[in-house]
């Protein structure tokens, strides 16, 4: 679920360009300068992979705080990365600055002009085949994006940088176990997304779901599920759609509720009036949690709770409403500077 501004895609057919010195792919040896990269979360076959990347097309929000955190050279990013981020992670944002757009999909056009000489992607990030033609194109296999220890133990390997990894897994790991220790009774935690697009119940496979199954966390019985059985229950996965009808299966001892950022103005007007609107329904207002004071609107980092840094923003609300604490392990800051955080 990403609503993404959506940008008219036309492949370029007649991008002649050099492809970059990488071995054919069929072969385990790569030029010198380059490593045969193999992992077990790689959508496709081994490619060969610059050893020192220094220039990084990164599309992803996992990618791109990989890319940041790690001290690399960002040369361009995905246009609602850049409408997102100074909201969501402010305390990057100027890294962001200056930084070319390359739409979404990424117009291979900027994507040439920029010369990375490797490129960060999900799948729909960029067209296969003529990113590749640019630079090697580094894609997940589908699903771990929704997970950000998956993905950023992912980038991570891209990058070589796997002692930053190890450092935000040992951070989050104490925080964890913290947050565990504060904690008193077992209450069960919706998570709720709503916006313009409407009202969704996000379930235990989802960004958040996964760092509060990581707190010990149970969920209620409509939400508790993934993969199949969601598909099953529901003809959906992940992001369950409910309507006012079925609003009673958001209820819970406590509910996150939440929408996505934006900083576009327009877009801003629209979905904080259907914020107001949700929280003025009838139905939801008849809710066990809403009566007794239990639903907590947090941020739009719930909803790209996908990397180590907004990860530990959710497990910070955790912390606040369910524990009546904060962590005393602080988020490791790797050099940055926080910034003022811009109001969603």
């Amino acid at each position: 679920m990403k609503f993404r501004p959506t940008v008219l895609f036309t492949a370029l057919a007649l991008l002649t360009v050099a492809v970059s010195p990488i071995a054919a792919q069929d072969t385990t040896t790569c030029e010198a300068g380059f490593r045969l990269f193999e992992h077990e979360y790689l959508a496709g076959d081994p490619l060969c992979i610059p050893e020192n990347p220094q220039r990084i097309l990164a599309l992803e929000m996992s990618a791109l705080e990989s890319v940041v955190l790690a001290d690399k050279e960002l040369v361009g990013t995905a246009n609602w990365l850049h409408e997102e981020v100074p909201v969501l992670l402010p305390e990057i944002a100027p890294a962001l600055e200056g930084i070319p757009d390359t739409g979404y999909p990424a117009n291979l056009e900027v994507a040439l002009a920029v010369s990375p000489d490797l490129i960060l992607a999900v799948d729909g990030d960029i067209d296969l085949d003529s990113g590749n033609a640019i630079a090697p194109v580094v894609m997940p296999a589908p699903g771990i994006e929704h997970n950000w220890r998956q993905s950023m133990e992912f980038w991570s390997a891209v990058l070589g940088t796997e002692d930053v990894f190890a450092e935000m897994a040992a951070n989050y790991d104490a925080r964890i176990a913290e947050f565990k220790a504060a904690l008193t009774g077992s209450p069960t935690v919706s998570i709720i997304g709503t916006s313009s697009y409407g009202t969704s119940m996000w379930l235990e496979d989802t960004a958040p779901g996964i760092v509060v199954a990581d707190a010990g966390l149970t969920r209620p019985e409509a939400q508790a599920m993934t993969g199949e059985a969601a598909e099953e229950r529901y003809g959906e996965q992940r992001w369950i759609t409910i309507s006012d009808e079925s609003l009673d299966l958001a209820d819970a001892d406590a509910v996150f509720v939440f929408t996505y950022a934006t900083t576009n103005p327009e877009t801003l007007e629209t979905e904080n009036a259907a914020m107001e609107a949700f929280k003025a329904n009838a139905v939801w207002n008849a809710l066990t949690a809403v009566q007794e004071d239990h639903v907590y609107y947090v941020g739009p980092y719930w909803w790209r709770a996908q990397t180590y840094l907004l990860a530990n923003k959710v497990l910070d609300d955790l912390f606040i409403n369910l524990t009546a604490t904060t962590a005393t392990t602080p988020v490791l800051s790797f050099g940055l500077e926080a910034e003022a955080t811009v109001t969603p």
